[in-house]
């Protein structure tokens, strides 16, 4: 039996398909006829910098402060030239000229590429792979905040991993800034580094000869940590002194908090990282100073580089019943309020002064913007760190990591970014530290504002 003839609609949809087929191939060949130029404009570039390509990618798509290909691109292009001079390359044998950017994405990364092959070029021993991670790690300094920052592949293995029960030396360390060396901001009592001379302030600039002053807290922490009873050679910078020391690593631990009771009713309570159960930890010492008489109290968070986020809103809870911390701003200018657990509140009304400095960060940060934002306690000091932010990571072709922020903490009660260089937490009440006398005048100063009753 012969086959029966196409429906009215089958041939209808069979002349749509045949006049359908030439148009497609139309326009695909009409692809290859686009301009080069024109594709470089568009197009994401076929470079062989696959790592550069997608952290200068994540960068533009993902960083909150919406960078423009010029910010990243001339920062790119710094880390370049110094990885290239250090690899024997010199000003007269670099290219001279600046890259003419005109802020259209792809085409700015292409010609960044074309430079990037030509600086290879002419840097006779050049590792490639090297200048091209030195072109990552530039880009995320160009952003000038802490939380984006770039990790090589070596270095990225040992990110967010558990450490292994080990020794150290009895420090608490902090990065200022990308480019500032690992600075010590507390020394724990009865510990190798108390014993061996080691101050706050000290600079972290060798770890058993090997320089580290790009290197991350986490690391430098990693290497200066060791097997019990084992020697370790602190490179320190003090001021323009450059000192050594030598130190047998110890086992030893760190107190959650400390509190106390000064003058008779004047509570402290300090607060070095915000970790683990600190959060209750820090309730009991209130609930105790209190039972105990304290008529005010002072939380003492200098030094403090933040942790966990759950720990900041937690403790900034005992002494707000209600409302909202800090905004969280994303890419979209949406903003979300971070608001108080109110299971920790502890209806407590005295006088409260939060202590902060330079290298208060984070979620310490947290604690003195929802405090004074509140109306609950008042904020004395120095200028916090201004290093406040969500970061996310990415990985890379190369298998690094970029952390890239992906969204900013603004003043709940201002709405002021508090974070990047220059921002943070300025104090209600200023208080500079006098490092020569040896008295800790921010402190002294936070006692009497409780003694007047909070009215100084």
């Amino acid at each position: 039996m012969p086959p029966s003839p196409p429906t009215l609609e089958r041939r209808y949809s069979l002349i749509r398909l045949r006049t359908f087929l030439p148009l497609v191939a139309f326009i695909a060949a009409a692809c290859s006829l686009v301009p080069a130029e024109l594709q470089r404009e568009l197009l994401p570039s076929n470079t062989s910098y696959k790592t550069a390509e997608a952290a200068y990618q994540v960068l533009i798509e993902r960083h909150v402060d919406k960078p423009t290909s010029q910010t990243l691109l001339t920062g790119a292009l710094d880390g370049v030239v110094t990885e290239a001079k250090k690899e024997g390359a010199s000003d007269g044998t670099l290219p001279s000229s600046g890259l003419s950017l005109t802020g259209s994405t792809w085409s700015d990364f292409a010609k960044f590429s074309d430079r990037l092959d030509a600086i290879a070029a002419a840097t006779p021993n050049a590792d490639k792979t090297l200048l091209e991670r030195a072109a990552v790690d530039g880009m995320a300094k160009s952003m000038n905040e802490c939380h984006t920052y770039y990790l090589d592949p070596t270095r990225a293995k040992n990110f967010n991993q558990p450490q292994p029960p080990v020794s150290g030396i009895g420090v608490t360390i902090n990065k200022p800034s990308a480019d500032a060396p690992i600075e010590v901001i507390r020394v724990i009592a009865g510990t190798p580094a108390d014993r061996g001379g080691i101050k706050n302030g000290d600079k972290i600039v060798t770890v058993d000869g090997v320089d580290v002053t790009n290197l991350q807290t986490e690391e430098v922490a990693n290497k200066v940590k060791g097997p019990e009873g084992t020697p370790v050679t602190i490179g320190i910078l003090r001021g323009q002194e450059t000192l050594s020391f030598t130190l047998n690593r110890a086992r030893f631990s760190v107190p959650l908090e400390t509190d106390g009771i000064i003058d008779g009713n004047i509570g402290r309570i300090e607060v070095p990282q915000l970790v683990g159960a600190v959060a209750d930890e820090v309730s009991n010492a209130v609930k105790r100073l209190n039972a105990n008489g304290a008529g005010g109290l002072v939380l003492d968070l200098r030094g403090d580089p933040g942790g966990d986020l759950s720990a900041a809103v937690d403790i900034a809870s005992i002494f707000v019943r209600q409302g909202t911390l800090v905004y969280q701003t994303g890419r979209d200018g949406n903003r979300t309020p971070l608001d108080v657990n109110r299971r920790f509140y502890i209806d407590s009304p005295k006088p409260l002064v939060v202590l902060v400095n330079k290298n208060s960060a984070s979620g310490a940060e947290i604690i003195a913007a929802g405090v004074r934002a509140n109306g609950v306690g008042v904020v004395m000091g120095a200028q916090t760190a201004g290093c406040v932010g969500i970061g996310q990571p990415r990985e890379l072709p190369d298998g690094g990591l970029l952390l890239v922020t992906i969204a900013r903490m603004e003043d709940a009660k201002t709405g002021e970014a508090l974070n990047g260089p220059g921002k943070g937490i300025v104090p209600d009440k200023p208080v500079a530290a006098d490092a020569n006398s040896g008295t800790d005048n921010q402190r002294l100063a936070a006692d009497q504002f409780i003694r007047s009753g909070g009215k100084s």
